[in-house]
């Protein structure tokens, strides 16, 4: 797979995640709660869980997995490979967690129940909200309110803050930002098919030997799944009124599944997907590799520690 050198996750940006975003910043001192929470002690409880309760995952003890991860990462263009984890959680789930030290983790059902493009997308999805910039608010969007009280009793009530509507706007960025990490996962997986079941198997979508279960024909049931995703989009959601949308969204932790792969066939369908596929990136890729010498002008190499042609001093 080739490496989409110089992707900027904005190339990829869901226009709600941002919209939603925007709105959720433009909320006085959230950003900077936000991250007392995480430094005080939730970065601490992350990393006692992953590294105390997990099982990580390498070249040796899973090279297939950790190919497909590794892989993942080249895509999307990391420079360093984040820690992958292998939890006990109930059913097909994954997680990326962590500001300063970001993993991803799976559960052992993941690896029972997706194929190797599957999984890939459900990689791509992860590390896209570590590139995105996500795991900060998404660490602690779901318990908000909890996790202030735990900040106020750490600061004696220092950090006081009104959080009525903080964790709504929270939790409804959170799952906007699962459109955005989706279109990473395809940029991964460059499947929809595989996308789509990767997406449906969250919800209780049989596992790779489905074809054996006489009663499922998996790819007709493929095409109605895409079918019953066009239908959903006609249902004009926004239309509803604010209580309801409220009220059938509260305990969501992503969005509906059916409006997730709409989301990921209308995105293709604009052309914005293969754009980013089909970008000449070598103008990137040289200005990334050549960059000048703030004393002299004269060209220098990104890992480059001294001017070749003056001599000066760059690291």
């Amino acid at each position: 797979m080739s490496r989409l050198k110089g992707l900027d996750p904005i190339e990829y940006e869901h226009p709600e995640d941002r919209e939603a975003l925007d709105k959720l910043e433009a909320i006085p001192g959230v950003r900077k709660i936000a991250f007392k929470i995480w430094e005080l002690f939730l970065d601490k409880v992350c990393y006692l869980q992953s590294t105390g309760s997990f099982v990580e995952v390498n070249n040796e003890n899973s090279p297939k997995l950790y190919s497909l991860f590794k892989n993942a990462c080249e895509i999307l263009d990391f420079e360093d490979i984040p820690p992958l984890y292998i939890n006990n959680a109930t059913g097909i789930n994954a997680f990326a967690i962590g500001v300063n030290r970001p993993y991803v983790a799976l559960s052992y059902h993941c690896i029972e129940r997706l194929n190797d493009d599957e999984m890939s997308f459900i990689l791509g999805h992860e590390l896209g909200h570590i590139k995105s910039g996500h795991v900060l608010y998404r660490s602690i969007a779901k318990k908000f309110q909890d996790y202030l009280q735990q900040l106020n009793l750490i600061t004696l009530g220092l950090a006081n803050f009104p959080a009525a509507g903080v964790e709504i706007a929270m939790s409804y960025w959170s799952r906007m930002s699962e459109l955005t990490s989706d279109r990473a996962g395809l940029l991964v997986c460059k499947d929809l098919d595989s996308a789509i079941t990767g997406i449906i198997k969250l919800s209780g979508f049989p596992s790779n030997d489905c074809s054996r279960i006489s009663y499922l024909d998996v790819e007709k049931f493929k095409e109605t799944f895409k079918k019953q995703a066009r239908d959903f989009e006609s249902f004009e959601i926004e239309k509803l009124n604010k209580a309801v949308r409220l009220y059938v969204t509260k305990d969501m932790s992503h969005p509906w599944l059916v409006l997730r792969a709409s989301e990921l066939m209308n995105w293709i369908e604009s052309g914005e997907y293969t754009k980013i596929i089909n970008k000449d990136r070598s103008l990137i890729e040289r200005e990334m590799n050549f960059k000048t010498c703030p004393k002299c002008n004269s060209p220098i190499k990104q890992n480059d520690k001294f001017c070749g042609s003056c001599g000066f001093k760059l690291i």
